[in-house]
This record gives structure tokens, sequence and C-alpha cells, in this order.
């Protein structure tokens, strides 16, 4: 429980492109990420740990960091 597949942590960051660009600052990503996980099946009680985790993982997707 918890984590996301490869095709999933893409989609992810793919959304926040087209919705919001490829400009976002740390804290708006972040905002913007936690929010979608409020709508994943599983996610919407995920501990502030393991999110903080994954949310730093697709951060540096996100950044270009981890292609």
């Amino acid at each position: 429980m918890h984590t996301l597949t490869v095709e999933q942590q893409n989609t992810l960051v793919q959304i926040i492109n087209e919705e919001f660009g490829s400009h976002l600052g740390f804290h708006d990503f972040a905002d913007k990420m936690l929010g979608m996980f409020e709508d994943i099946p599983g996610f919407e009680t995920i501990p502030q740990h393991k999110a903080k985790r994954i949310v730093n993982q697709l951060w540096r997707q996100y950044r270009g960091q981890d292609s």
C-alpha cells in the first residue's frame, strides 16, 4: 500500500505539468501533489512521512533529475 508504479509516477508528474506548467516551486508542487493524493484510493490516509518521501521522489522527476 502507498506505492506507485513508474507509470503512475509518470502520469502524476505529467498531470502537474499539463495543469500547472513545469516551473512550480517545491512547496506549490508538493501542495498540488498532496491534493492529488486525496483522489487516489488508499492515499487519502497516507502517513505524512510516506507522503513526503513520495513527493520528494516525484519532485526529482518533475525537475528532470529522474528520468
